[in-house]
């Protein structure tokens, strides 16, 4: 059997033209511009959602013990997150401080439990009273819960019916505002404490206020949690609606409302309300109507 001549070196690798070169390099190019594009977030793909919220408020937002949170309004984020196209895992919660903690702008695509004015839909500068995020101008989408101040008192104290009871009693509340503007300044050094409603509840159950006034889905949550130790008044006085602010963009607004929209018509919503607001479940059968967006018009 005759022998096969021994294989000569592999060919050298053939050197792309210059065009091809060009070719490839654009290609890689287009491609870290995609990858780019998906690590954005609203304004480019679906990288990450920041979502700003205000923990601390049983049953609207609470931390949980893994340093997550829980609550009403995660379960509204939640879905809206969705229905823009992201999934859990890409959904980043953040606490909104008051004041920022930081000067630095900070990127929040979100803003979960802001106070909706009759002028809430429309672009304008962020509410003042409220400046938990970085300046700039706002739109906000809502609302998806209408509230109010309410008061807690100890279970068998029946001497609180209504706001004006509280005018000789020593009171704790999270938002002075509305107490301020019944009672005025000099009440307000004699009777009442300013703190969170988490601390307010306490010092209720040591006996050290009589009172605890807050936004009532906040104080159902806590008497929840402790049943047979206080009673929700059910006397609300004042009338809060909770938005969503987001950056003014008239095609994200438009978004955001079509998925609370779509809460509202699918049932999550009246679930989201049965799990998480407890006593409230029964005041809130319907979902609140939602304010119209009025699109800005672009200067000729």
């Amino acid at each position: 059997m005759s022998r096969m001549p021994p294989a000569g070196p592999p060919p050298a690798p053939r050197k792309p033209s210059r065009r091809g070169a060009k070719a490839l390099a654009a290609a890689v190019s287009a491609g870290a511009s995609l990858l780019l594009a998906g690590g954005a977030g609203c304004e480019g793909g679906h990288g990450t959602l920041v979502v700003g919220v205000r923990p601390g408020r049983p049953g609207l937002v609470e931390g949980t013990a893994g340093g997550g949170y829980t609550g009403f309004e995660i379960a509204v984020a939640g879905y809206v997150a969705r229905r823009l196209g992201y999934r859990d895992d890409q959904v980043t919660y953040v606490e909104l401080a008051s004041p920022p903690a930081s000067a630095a702008p900070r990127r929040i695509d979100l803003a979960m439990g802001v106070l909706m004015t009759d002028a809430g839909a429309s672009p304008g500068p962020y509410p003042a009273s409220e400046p938990y995020l970085p300046s700039g101008l706002y739109s906000i989408s809502g609302p998806y819960l209408v509230s109010g101040q309410d008061i807690l008192t100890k279970a068998g104290d029946l001497s609180v019916r209504r706001l004006g009871d509280l005018a000789q009693k020593r009171v704790c509340t999270g938002s002075p505002g509305p107490l301020g503007a019944r009672f005025g300044t000099a009440w307000q050094r004699v009777f009442m404490i300013a703190s969170t409603v988490e601390d307010c509840v306490r010092m209720l159950g040591s006996r050290r206020v009589d009172a605890v006034t807050d936004d009532a889905a906040a104080l159902a949550g806590l008497a929840s949690a402790s049943p047979g130790r206080f009673r929700l008044v059910g006397h609300a006085f004042s009338r809060d609606r909770y938005g969503i602010a987001l950056r003014e963009d008239g095609d994200l607004h438009e978004q955001v409302d079509d998925a609370l929209r779509a809460m509202f018509d699918d049932g999550a919503w009246r679930r989201a309300v049965i799990e998480h607001l407890g006593l409230l479940a029964t005041k809130h059968t319907a979902p609140p109507a939602l304010q119209r967006y009025a699109k800005t018009r672009s200067a000729p």
